[in-house]
């Protein structure tokens, strides 16, 4: 059972434009959950600043989760999905941690690694979506990758 998932990944400027002045990419390290057997559609770190009604309004943004919706909604998001890696799309949350190379750079002018990203990967397509969430950041911040 694969329940977590960490990497890195390079934001180029280019594509988030104004993200910050002084790192034109920025590559960061990233530890996430596989909503599957062991996590739910609900966000359990609290340090994290989300809830079971901000959970539920993101992972309802993905077309995907649609079929998990009635059933999450009444679970208050604290819905298992089994097989996960036989299905079309895999839910995961993602959190960076901080910067690569240097790890002792956990803050930075124009960027935060405060919140986390709501994730569905497609896995017939190779697509990933995401919806990034901090409470002090713009709603529904998109993050696509293909």
């Amino acid at each position: 059972m694969i329940a977590n998932i960490f990497g890195v990944w390079t934001l180029f400027n280019e594509y988030a434009t104004g993200l910050t002045e002084d790192h034109p990419t920025l590559t960061t390290y990233f530890e996430g959950e596989i909503i599957g057997p062991k996590y739910t559609f609900r966000t359990q770190h609290e340090d994290w600043g989300s809830n079971d009604k901000v959970d539920l309004q993101h992972w309802g943004k993905f077309a995907a989760f649609r079929p998990f919706q009635k059933q999450a909604r009444a679970r208050n998001g604290a819905l298992h999905i089994p097989h996960v890696a036989q299905r079309e799309n895999i839910f995961m949350r993602w959190k960076e941690h901080f910067l690569v190379p240097d790890h002792r750079v956990r803050t930075l002018s124009g960027a935060s690694f405060e919140g986390f990203y709501y994730i569905c990967f497609n896995q017939l397509e190779g697509k990933v979506e995401g919806i990034y969430f901090h409470a002090k950041s713009e709603k529904y911040a998109p993050l696509n990758m293909a």
